[in-house]
Protein backbone atom coordinates (compact mmCIF):
# COMPACT_ATOMS: atom_id res chain seq x y z
CA UNK A 1 0.00 0.00 0.00
CA UNK A 2 1.57 3.36 -1.07
CA UNK A 3 0.23 6.36 0.47
CA UNK A 4 1.25 10.23 -0.99
CA UNK A 5 1.69 13.04 1.89
CA UNK A 6 1.75 16.53 -0.04
CA UNK A 7 3.86 17.67 2.98
CA UNK A 8 7.00 15.23 2.84
CA UNK A 9 9.74 17.38 1.50
CA UNK A 10 12.12 13.88 0.96
CA UNK A 11 13.40 12.77 -2.17
CA UNK A 12 10.07 10.58 -2.70
CA UNK A 13 6.32 11.45 -1.94
CA UNK A 14 5.91 8.02 -1.53
CA UNK A 15 5.12 6.05 1.88
CA UNK A 16 5.05 2.44 1.86
CA UNK A 17 4.10 1.33 5.19
CA UNK A 18 5.52 -2.66 4.33
CA UNK A 19 9.33 -0.94 3.95
CA UNK A 20 9.13 1.60 6.84
CA UNK A 21 11.31 0.71 10.08
CA UNK A 22 8.87 1.17 12.62
CA UNK A 23 6.58 -1.57 10.49
CA UNK A 24 9.91 -3.93 9.72
CA UNK A 25 11.36 -3.59 13.94
CA UNK A 26 7.87 -4.14 14.84
CA UNK A 27 7.64 -7.52 12.99
CA UNK A 28 10.82 -8.43 13.83
CA UNK A 29 10.39 -7.61 17.21
CA UNK A 30 6.90 -9.59 17.14
CA UNK A 31 8.03 -12.59 15.63
CA UNK A 32 10.63 -12.64 18.39
CA UNK A 33 8.36 -12.24 21.06
CA UNK A 34 6.07 -14.92 20.00
CA UNK A 35 8.94 -17.56 19.35
CA UNK A 36 10.04 -16.50 23.21
CA UNK A 37 6.17 -16.78 24.28
CA UNK A 38 5.85 -20.16 22.69
CA UNK A 39 9.35 -21.38 24.01
CA UNK A 40 8.45 -20.16 27.87
CA UNK A 41 5.40 -22.25 27.37
CA UNK A 42 6.67 -25.73 25.84
CA UNK A 43 9.35 -25.53 28.16
CA UNK A 44 6.99 -25.34 31.17
CA UNK A 45 8.90 -21.84 32.54
CA UNK A 46 5.74 -20.98 34.33
CA UNK A 47 5.84 -17.29 33.30
CA UNK A 48 4.49 -14.97 30.62
CA UNK A 49 6.54 -12.56 28.54
CA UNK A 50 5.21 -9.43 30.62
CA UNK A 51 6.36 -11.31 33.14
CA UNK A 52 10.05 -12.57 31.49
CA UNK A 53 10.17 -8.75 30.42
CA UNK A 54 10.20 -7.73 34.04
CA UNK A 55 12.53 -10.30 34.98
CA UNK A 56 15.03 -9.68 32.31
CA UNK A 57 15.63 -5.97 33.41
CA UNK A 58 15.68 -7.19 36.92
CA UNK A 59 18.52 -9.91 36.19
CA UNK A 60 20.52 -7.48 33.71
CA UNK A 61 20.19 -4.72 37.20
CA UNK A 62 19.31 -6.10 40.49
CA UNK A 63 17.67 -3.54 42.70
CA UNK A 64 16.70 -1.62 40.60
CA UNK A 65 13.33 0.71 41.47
CA UNK A 66 10.08 0.31 40.15
CA UNK A 67 10.14 3.87 38.68
CA UNK A 68 13.53 2.90 36.55
CA UNK A 69 11.80 -0.68 35.84
CA UNK A 70 8.58 1.49 34.45
CA UNK A 71 10.87 3.37 32.21
CA UNK A 72 12.45 0.34 30.89
CA UNK A 73 9.23 -1.68 30.51
CA UNK A 74 7.46 1.10 28.94
CA UNK A 75 4.68 0.73 30.88
CA UNK A 76 2.77 3.04 34.06
CA UNK A 77 3.85 2.86 37.81
CA UNK A 78 0.43 0.74 38.56
CA UNK A 79 0.65 -1.84 35.90
CA UNK A 80 4.53 -2.43 36.87
CA UNK A 81 3.36 -2.73 40.31
CA UNK A 82 0.72 -5.51 39.57
CA UNK A 83 3.39 -7.42 37.32
CA UNK A 84 6.01 -7.40 39.96
CA UNK A 85 3.05 -8.44 43.03
CA UNK A 86 2.90 -11.73 40.33
CA UNK A 87 5.74 -12.22 40.40
CA UNK A 88 7.05 -11.76 43.77
CA UNK A 89 3.76 -14.14 44.76
CA UNK A 90 5.49 -17.02 42.94
CA UNK A 91 8.70 -16.46 44.39
CA UNK A 92 10.58 -15.08 41.79
CA UNK A 93 11.59 -11.31 43.18
CA UNK A 94 11.73 -9.80 46.60
CA UNK A 95 10.78 -6.33 46.93
CA UNK A 96 13.07 -4.16 49.57
CA UNK A 97 12.59 -0.77 51.12
CA UNK A 98 15.30 1.67 49.96
CA UNK A 99 17.75 3.04 51.78
CA UNK A 100 17.31 6.98 51.52
CA UNK A 101 12.88 6.55 50.93
CA UNK A 102 11.50 3.12 52.32
CA UNK A 103 8.42 4.14 50.23
CA UNK A 104 10.23 3.05 47.05
CA UNK A 105 10.93 -0.32 46.79
CA UNK A 106 14.11 -2.21 45.25
CA UNK A 107 13.40 -5.38 42.96
CA UNK A 108 16.00 -8.27 43.32
CA UNK A 109 15.72 -11.75 42.31
CA UNK A 110 15.61 -14.82 44.64
CA UNK A 111 17.73 -17.64 44.16
CA UNK A 112 14.45 -19.46 42.80
CA UNK A 113 14.62 -16.30 40.01
CA UNK A 114 17.77 -16.50 39.41
CA UNK A 115 17.87 -20.53 38.59
CA UNK A 116 14.53 -19.65 36.71
CA UNK A 117 16.54 -17.49 34.42
CA UNK A 118 19.72 -19.02 34.08
CA UNK A 119 17.32 -21.74 32.24
CA UNK A 120 15.10 -18.93 30.49
CA UNK A 121 17.97 -16.92 29.37
CA UNK A 122 19.49 -20.30 27.60
CA UNK A 123 16.26 -20.64 25.71
CA UNK A 124 16.32 -16.74 24.55
CA UNK A 125 20.02 -17.06 23.40
CA UNK A 126 18.84 -20.13 21.21
CA UNK A 127 15.86 -17.59 20.13
CA UNK A 128 17.81 -15.27 19.00
CA UNK A 129 20.17 -17.71 17.24
CA UNK A 130 17.53 -19.16 15.24
CA UNK A 131 16.62 -15.27 14.37
CA UNK A 132 19.84 -14.43 13.59
CA UNK A 133 20.61 -18.13 11.30
CA UNK A 134 22.21 -16.65 8.05
CA UNK A 135 22.44 -13.31 8.47
CA UNK A 136 26.26 -11.80 8.22
CA UNK A 137 27.25 -10.75 11.49
CA UNK A 138 28.35 -7.60 9.83
CA UNK A 139 24.99 -6.96 8.58
CA UNK A 140 23.58 -8.01 12.06
CA UNK A 141 26.19 -5.23 13.44
CA UNK A 142 25.30 -2.71 11.39
CA UNK A 143 21.59 -3.62 12.02
CA UNK A 144 22.04 -3.18 15.81
CA UNK A 145 24.21 0.05 15.50
CA UNK A 146 21.15 1.48 13.36
CA UNK A 147 18.70 0.72 15.61
CA UNK A 148 20.46 2.36 18.55
CA UNK A 149 20.76 5.28 16.58
CA UNK A 150 17.44 5.58 16.38
CA UNK A 151 16.53 5.11 19.86
CA UNK A 152 18.98 8.21 20.58
CA UNK A 153 17.77 10.27 18.09
CA UNK A 154 13.89 9.33 19.57
CA UNK A 155 14.79 9.11 23.53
Amino acid sequence: MVVYYNYMQKKSNKYSLHESIGYLTYQASGAIRKEIAKELQERNFGIKTEEFAALIYIWDEDGQTHRALSEKLYRDKTTVTRLITGIENMGLVKRVAGQDDAREKRIFLTEKGKKLMSGVIKMVLDVLERAEKGIDPNDMKICKDVLRAICKNLP
